[in-house]
């Protein structure tokens, strides 16, 4: 070892070295207060019993009882000190233990020159070798305190020896070369550990002072990254916001002008062609949205009618495959698959991005769906006839964009992420998993397995075509507001095909306006979520329903092209529903049908009580 190895250098900096005795302080203040409060205990506790056993006829012993007792009130006062908050503070803690020892020591050494000479050396002195290794061990001063403090100790030590001599001269030459030698190897040899003792308690406060230093510019730099994250995440939003509106104005005008024009064979061509591209473009902006909503989506778990969601699915793709010249269909069994355990809407999303994908990737041949029982698991397979994949590929296939044989990006296969959105779900869903089995150039089978559930399901369906029919809309009144003018007049030509009385406003101002005619309480609000001057339709809402607070808590349609999920409407009052622009014009006021049936009055909502 090295001489600067015992030498303990203070910080540079004076800060520094105040924030080093703060927390030096703070650290050992628990482990000072329990050794001097074990010590004082066990001091006050002999003292009580030798005090005891005291001749009280002797007054040497009256001097002794005065020692004891004056130690042990001084003693527990400072202890009694150390309990407080300002033992925190270096100084202040240092001070206590200072007396603290000071009067054990002086107790100590007085003691020495009452009792004989063998109970000096027998049972006092022990103790004094025992204070000196709490000073410094247990007590953690740091080393120039220690240093001085049993510096002083040791020098009373030997002043007691040679200006009280007890016994002949050789007695007391033998305790001054002994015993006298002792207390000062003791303090050679506590100053040796405490300042290593020291040292190590300094590097170790630089060490976590350099880890939070790195931990705080860390947390700095995941900061600024979920800054840039939710910057890319608002732009994307309304880079998504602002492609989708003028395809949703494409979709809405395409139907519009279809009803106009159904004798019009070759311009009803035209309108197909066009409808299909506006299609294949809001079916990869669909995409873009599932794979952004499963990422917050908790999944809901109920028992599920397994045959009903075939159907549906089998309903929704029936249409594509028949136009692409190949055959759908489901397999027939003696009996329908039983009930499972699962969230519908995602099980449905999962069965239906396996079907929409065998389908985009079969030319001849056909599609079956089936199943089997398995355990207390169902299997569904969806079997295709289509190009297969190839073993290079099958790592692959569930990765973001991955597409097989699309070197041009053909936008009728979408953008690649039916597989990945698949492989979400089945993360999401407890007790779900997936498997697939293929040949290149023979096919494929696409499998989900789904826990049984031992309860009947609830009745129920998510195909908009099966709930209200659009008719309900007939004669209702709609209150739209979008900014996007197309998009606007594209959905008021929507609802009034549908029957409806329509009045639209681009902003809050044009809605205030129509509220200052005080009309008709409307039947349903349609509104987009961000609008134009940082207005919302939130705001839209909650505006029209307090000037028609005397009608109840309408119903509110919230239509938007953004990445928003579901629970950023969560403190939005019941009923609302939130709708994609990429929905299909057709679905849109079925879902709108849907929300005005089930919150429409009853004739037993007018019936005043008596």
């Amino acid at each position: 070892m090295r001489p600067s190895d015992f030498v303990v250098r203070k910080f540079r900096s004076a800060a520094l070295e105040r924030a080093f005795r703060m927390d030096y302080a703070r650290r050992y203040a628990g482990q000072r207060r329990l050794a001097a409060t074990i010590f004082t205990l066990l001091w006050v506790y002999f003292s009580i019993r030798e005090l005891w056993h005291l001749d009280t006829l002797d007054p040497g012993n009256h001097h002794y009882a005065y020692v004891r007792i004056a130690s042990s009130v001084s003693m527990s006062v400072a202890v009694w000190l150390m309990w407080g908050r300002r033992v925190f503070d270096e100084r202040w803690a240092v001070g206590l233990l200072c007396v603290w020892t000071l009067s054990c020591w002086f107790a100590l050494l007085r003691m020495m020159e009452i009792v004989p000479v063998d109970a000096a050396w027998r049972s006092v002195f022990p103790i004094l070798t025992l204070e000196l290794f709490m000073i410094f061990t247990s007590y953690r001063l740091r080393a120039s305190t220690a240093i001085w403090l049993v510096a002083l100790c040791v020098v009373t030590f030997h002043l007691t020896l040679y200006l009280w001599p007890r016994g002949n001269v050789a007695t007391q030459w033998a305790d001054w070369t002994s015993r006298g030698t002792m207390i000062p190897m003791t303090y050679v040899i506590g100053a040796v550990v405490s300042i290593p003792l020291e040292r190590a308690a300094r590097r170790e406060f630089m060490a976590r002072r350099t880890l939070r230093a790195a931990k705080a510019r860390v947390e700095a730099q995941n900061e600024r990254m979920r800054e840039i994250l939710r910057e890319k995440e608002r732009f994307f939003s309304s880079a998504y916001h602002d492609i989708q509106q003028p395809l949703a104005a494409i979709n809405l005008f395409i139907r519009s002008a279809r009803m106009k024009l159904e004798n019009e064979h070759a311009a009803s061509h035209d309108l197909d062609v066009i409808e299909e591209t506006a299609r294949d473009i809001l079916d990869m902006f669909k995409d873009i949205q599932d794979y952004s909503e499963l990422g917050s989506y908790v999944p809901h778990m109920t028992p599920v009618d397994t045959q009903a969601v075939l159907t549906e699915v089998f309903e929704q793709y029936l249409e594509p495959a028949r136009s692409r010249g190949i055959e759908f269909r489901i397999s027939r069994r003696r009996h329908p698959p039983p009930p499972i355990e699962s969230d519908r809407s995602l099980f449905k999303r999962a069965l239906s991005n396996f079907i929409s994908n065998a389908i985009k990737n079969t030319s001849t041949g056909g599609v079956v769906v089936g199943w089997a029982e398995i355990g207390e698991r169902l299997r569904i397979d969806v079997r295709d006839t289509g190009v297969g994949i190839s073993s290079v590929h099958r790592e692959a296939i569930f990765a973001e964009y991955y597409q097989i044989d699309n070197p041009g990006r053909d936008r009728s296969k979408g953008l690649g992420l039916g597989l990945s959105i698949v492989h979400r779900v089945i993360g999401i869903l407890p007790k779900h998993s997936m498997s697939f089995w293929s040949v290149e150039g023979r096919g494929s089978r696409f499998s989900l397995y789904a826990p049984i559930s031992e309860m009947t399901p609830v009745i129920g369906t998510d195909n908009p075509k099966s709930d209200a029919s659009t008719s309900i809309l007939r004669g209702k009144y709609v209150l739209l507001c979008d900014d996007e003018p197309t998009v606007l007049e594209g959905l008021r030509r929507l609802f009034l095909s549908a029957g409806a009385l329509v009045d639209s406003a681009e902003s809050m101002t044009g809605i205030k306006t129509i509220l200052a005619e005080d009309g008709r309480a409307p039947d349903v609000i349609v509104t987009d979520i961000r609008l134009s001057d940082r207005q919302t339709g939130i705001e839209v809402a909650e505006r029209i329903r307090r000037h028609f607070a005397w009608a109840g808590v309408l119903p509110v349609a919230f239509i938007t092209g953004e990445l928003v999920s579901p629970r950023a409407l969560r403190d939005f009052a019941e009923p609302f529903v939130l709708l994609r622009k990429s929905s299909t014009p057709e679905s849109t006021l079925a879902e709108v049908s849907r929300l005005v049936a089930a919150h429409q009055p009853t004739a037993f909502d007018h019936v005043q009580d008596p």
